[in-house]
């Protein structure tokens, strides 16, 4: 691998190359590696100046070294900036006997050629410099090839007037490419070898959930403490799986587990109104086996609504239903229900009264509870303008109503309110 001597021992190996094609074009040039302005002296005349005036990445191999590390920083392979360098050419002389020019042709000549650099040359020029010592260049797996570039006059014209403080010479640009420069660092010992293997094999059937309905009875409504099934297909794991249930985002054991049909109690801890239900077939992998989460197969969500009901009262058959006659500023009738389960902040309140008259009222009267700042079990709720009588009871918790008590002909008898 190249070392950061790379740059540095490709510019001093082209001065070697085009060393004895300049001198027998012109007695006494030689070659040069300076600015194109620098002190007196310093540029050889009769002669060729090299001037690295810009590096690029490869576009073909700036990127085949990645990633060279892991997520926590653990070297993967040693980085590698892969480079093309830019020379710009310049020829000195008498010009009187076109010597420029004569120089220009034998460098043309020689990189003609010799377009890739022998690598026999870079070893000897390692070895004659003590500053190239150890670079490797000879040994990369790349060769560094010269090829011609050509700029159009406005392009010539930024360069000299730009980068170069002086006034334009007989000049030309070749790219050099591509140096490979490797970084120096240690790499981690290679892992441990395999000694055993374990190949299972599955095939993909995911579990589907079709309905969420209360059990065992399924027209009932599903609430708080109640038992619930997941109707669907695929719900029992494959061999080498585990099957689980996650009931609003928290993890349940199911009570029994068939292909078609999951049974399982309600955690405790749930709001009403809409909640989600997921099957979830992890894979115990290892020896011993240890259930992996995140493997295996998972159903998509399923929603349910979990109803609210009124807490029953003290007294069997009743319900903590009561009316405050004067409630709020200016005071005003109110109903205060208690809720199971409770009513969290941020949970919309509503009360449904229908009146029990005969024949059944058709349609009742509906009275915004507001949404609650903090969490309550007892909810109340002003019902200002009531008319007096008896009602029945129905509250709404972001749109999950609880359920009603139906009598012969499918009129409500209970929870009953007298106002």
């Amino acid at each position: 691998m190249s070392s950061v001597q790379a740059i540095a021992a490709v510019t001093e190996t082209l001065r070697n190359l085009l060393a004895p094609y300049v001198a027998s074009a012109v007695s006494g040039a030689t070659v040069s590696a300076a600015s194109p302005d620098p002190p007196s002296g310093a540029l050889a005349n009769p002669g060729v100046n090299i001037f690295l005036y810009q590096i690029a990445p490869n576009a073909a191999l700036r990127n085949r070294d990645l990633p060279t590390r892991t997520r926590d920083g653990t070297l993967l392979s040693q980085p590698q900036a892969a480079i093309d360098l830019h020379y710009l050419l310049t020829f000195y002389g008498d010009y009187t006997a076109l010597e420029p020019e004569r120089i220009l042709g034998a460098v043309a000549l020689a990189l003609h050629a010799n377009p890739v650099l022998p690598r026999s040359l870079i070893l000897s020029t390692e070895n004659s410099l003590s500053f190239l010592s150890g670079t490797n260049l000879d040994a990369q797996s790349e060769v560094i090839r010269f090829t011609p570039l050509v700029f159009t006059l406005e392009e010539m014209s930024k360069l000299w007037s730009f980068l170069l403080k002086t006034d334009y010479v007989l000049s030309t640009a070749y790219v050099a490419s591509v140096v490979l420069i490797d970084a120096n660092e240690p790499l981690p010992p290679p892992p441990l070898p395999v000694q055993t293997y374990r190949l299972n094999a599955r095939p993909l059937s995911l579990p589907a959930i079709t309905q969420v309905v209360a059990s065992p009875n399924p027209g009932a409504p599903i609430t708080a403490g109640s038992d619930i099934a997941l109707i669907g297909t695929n719900l029992t794991a494959p061999p080498g799986g585990a099957t689980q249930i996650l009931i609003g985002g928290i993890a349940q054991t199911p009570a029994s587990i068939a292909p078609t049909r999951i049974t399982l109690a309600l955690p405790a801890g749930l709001s009403a109104g809409s909640q989600t239900a997921q099957v979830m077939q992890p894979l115990m992998l290892g020896i011993p086996p240890v259930l992996h989460p995140g493997t295996g197969g998972a159903s998509g969500i399923a929603t349910f609504v979990l109803n609210p009901i009124i807490a029953p009262g003290s007294l069997p058959g009743s319900y903590a239903l009561s009316v405050n006659p004067s409630f709020g500023s200016p005071p005003e009738p109110a109903l205060v229900v208690s809720v199971i389960p409770t009513v969290r902040a941020g949970q919309r309140v509503l009360l449904q009264l229908l009146p029990q008259t005969s024949p059944p009222a058709a349609a009742g009267r509906l009275f915004d509870g507001g949404t609650l700042t903090a969490d309550s079990d007892t909810v109340t709720i002003p019902v200002p303008g009531l008319a007096t009588g008896t009602y029945a009871v129905r509250v709404l918790v972001d749109g999950a109503e609880s359920a009603l008590v139906l009598g012969p002909g499918r009129a409500p008898i209970a929870p009953l309110v007298t106002v």
